[in-house]
């Protein structure tokens, strides 16, 4: 599979005219080679690719050789790094004569490409962000188990946290729980810090679990996300500890028919941005739309946001093997919000939803 995937980076190349490529994105290393470079903090690793010649090279630190070994296949050649600098690397590597460099300038900072423009002087630079980031959007078959696995394991850990939902128990704590029992079912690690946001901060779509105490007749918004094999999941969802408050049981009902509505325009060749609008419809039809503060969605895959954008300006089109999520929200001041994100594979006549976890209001 690297090898079909390392084809059709070079079928990307040449197509830009370019003589060689410098890939630096971990997510993007690591789809290309097999070796995990992603982590906190990232493996310092690149991957040279060129037109002309037949094997890739992974250049990685000498702490990361011997692993980088193991991980590649016969296709790459794998360069311990003897100096920091990588620019002083690719001067030695690559041969004398002008050539034309892909860059990943949406990721390397201001100092990389300056060295580089230092250290190969007769070497042209231009952008090549986005070029494999397009090619894993789209999903192979063992990419799909992967990620069907993470969700399977985010899904057991949610269970687990829903039943930590009781009067006085802190954000913090249930998150740390969901996040152990995900690592107890075969997650490498979490995707991103768990989400768990009560009361008037369940309102926050981003909020960092602390230390406020859950109370009922409150929302609590879960989020979690976990890595198998590299891939990830992202899971919402929202419950409430005895009486629901009225205006927020409307928004949830609310909320689950946008979704379901957004779900039935997942096909192939559909504009992202008209998924987005056929949730965006239905709450402005419920007169809610006003509390619905982002994107209806995104793909998810090695990293857990990535193409396509579900979203009102997005210029993405689904294709199948795309793996998205639906996460309609709406954000009451001061009451809370509730948010409900599942997982769905687009496929030749339109979406596989890949949670089954149902979604449940009271507690």
């Amino acid at each position: 599979m690297m090898k079909g995937r390392l084809k059709r980076t070079i079928a990307k190349l040449e197509e830009q005219g370019l003589t060689y490529a410098l890939i630096s994105t971990p997510e993007n290393v690591m789809y290309l080679t097999g070796f995990k470079a992603i982590g906190q903090p990232p493996k310092p690793c690149h991957l040279l690719i060129s037109a002309k010649e037949p094997k890739a090279k992974l250049l990685v630190s000498p702490l990361d050789y011997e692993e980088a070994m193991e991980s590649v296949g016969s296709e790459l050649e794998v360069v311990k790094l003897k100096t920091k600098s990588v620019a002083d690397a690719l001067s030695k590597i690559l041969p004398r004569g002008r050539g034309v460099l892909g860059v990943e300038l949406g990721y390397v900072n201001h100092l990389f490409l300056e060295e580089l423009k230092s250290k190969l002087k007769d070497v042209e630079l231009k952008d090549f962000s986005s070029q494999v980031e397009e090619l894993r959007a789209v999903k192979d078959s063992e990419e799909v188990e992967a990620i069907k696995k993470a969700v399977q394991v985010a899904e057991e850990a949610i269970k687990k946290g829903l039943n930590l939902i009781v009067e006085e128990a802190t954000e913090r704590e249930i998150a740390a729980e969901i996040e152990y029992e995900a690592r107890k079912a075969g997650a490498e690690g979490v995707a991103f810090d768990t989400i768990v946001a009560s009361g008037p901060y369940s309102a926050y779509p981003h909020r960092t679990a602390g230390e406020r105490k859950v109370r009922k007749g409150e929302a609590v918004v879960l989020d979690e996300g976990v890595r198998v094999k590299g891939y990830c999941s992202d899971i919402t969802r929202t419950v409430v500890l005895g009486k629901i408050p009225e205006k927020l049981e409307e928004a949830y009902v609310a909320v689950l028919e946008a979704q379901e509505e957004a779900s039935r325009a997942l096909k192939p060749g559909v504009k992202a941005s008209t998924v987005d609008a056929k949730a965006r419809t239905w709450l402005k039809r419920k007169k809610l739309a006003r509390w619905f503060i982002h994107g209806v969605g995104h793909g998810v895959g090695l990293s857990v946001h990535e193409k396509p954008a579900l979203a009102p300006k997005s210029h993405d089109r689904l294709m199948r093997g795309n793996v998205v999520t639906l996460e309609p929200g709406i954000y009451l001041d001061k009451l809370g919000g509730v948010r409900v994100e599942d997982m769905y594979l687009v496929v030749k006549e339109g979406a596989m939803k890949l949670t089954t976890l149902e979604p449940r209001l009271v507690l």
